[in-house]
């Protein structure tokens, strides 16, 4: 049995303890943790200005870069698809700024832009999937050659409804509008029919944590559905997505794993995808399918230039 003895001594350890500890740091030892404190404090301060600088330096230099693009635009994109009308597609999450900027560009080229649709969830929705197979049914007695997937029978009539005229057209783009959960709601119903098509996708989304970029789908979401209807899309008509390629469910990424025969362009937001966009167009009218920008599986930086 421990004793008071013990108890005695163990309290009088402590308390020597912690007097040697206050006397050691109030005394020869003050000065030295302090400095050292100090110096951290300091290393870590300048640490921050130098990087606070190095931030501000690549953000004049992308600004530069991308003044440095659109004003090249000017010169390098009149005449390149003269004559052209363009119909413009955006996927749920698309910034307005980006199809603003791409708008932009292809106005530039000489083109005009005969309507806008947004496509909904609804083509990717896994809780949909058997909505979409079935109701692809009503869509293939206005195609020629349409396709065996739900989903590229939905792409091809999105096309059709674009780039043609007439009942079969419109009776294509009442099944995409039709219902309270609809395939396609149209922001500027189509002037006429266009003769190629881009699709602007959204921008991938940095993870909250500061971790790995995410894209902007839900769990919920099919990948492999969009790549469907959009290869579908790109068979009945001259076709461009735009978008981003940071992550594999990025749908320019998506496209590319599956070697889709799409045309596109990553970086989506940033000014040389905006300029890319016209250019792909026209490389794509002339026969050239590829995949243009900086990000994995793409064949070049820009589209060939032909005037």
């Amino acid at each position: 049995m421990i004793d008071f003895r013990y108890h005695l001594v163990s309290l009088i350890s402590v308390f020597l303890a912690l007097a040697v500890g206050v006397v050691l740091g109030a005394g020869p030892l003050q000065n030295s943790l302090g400095t050292a404190l100090n110096d951290q404090v300091t290393s870590l301060r300048s640490d921050r200005n130098d990087l606070q600088t190095r931030l501000e330096q690549t953000e004049a230099a992308v600004n530069d870069r991308d003044d440095y693009i659109t004003a090249a635009a000017a010169s390098l994109l009149p005449g390149v698809l003269n004559g052209r009308r363009v119909a413009v597609v955006t996927l749920p999450d698309a910034e307005g700024g980006d199809i603003d900027a791409i708008v932009k560009e292809i106005e530039t080229a000489g083109a005009a832009v005969t309507g806008r649709v947004s496509l909904t969830t609804a083509w990717s929705l896994t809780a949909r999937e058997s909505f979409r197979s079935t109701y692809s049914g009503q869509f293939t007695p206005y195609l020629e050659g349409a396709a065996t997937d739900g989903n590229a029978i939905l792409g091809q009539g999105l096309a059709a409804a674009l780039t043609t005229e007439g009942e079969n057209a419109a009776a294509l783009m009442g099944l995409l509008t039709a219902s309270d959960n609809p395939l396609v709601t149209e922001d500027a119903a189509p002037s006429a029919p266009a003769d190629m098509i881009v699709v602007i996708g959204p921008r991938t989304v940095a993870s909250p944590a500061g971790g790995e970029p995410t894209a902007a789908a839900t769990p919920e979401q099919d990948a492999g559905a969009w790549v469907s209807a959009l290869t579908g899309l790109a068979s009945a008509s001259t076709t461009v997505v735009v978008g981003a390629a940071d992550v594999k469910a990025d749908i320019v990424s998506a496209l590319r794993t599956a070697k889709a025969p799409v045309t596109t362009v990553d970086s989506v937001g940033q000014a040389t995808a905006a300029v890319s966009a016209p250019l792909a167009l026209a490389a794509t009218a002339a026969g050239t399918v590829g995949n243009y920008g900086f990000d994995d599986g793409a064949d070049a930086i820009i589209p060939p230039v032909s005037n």
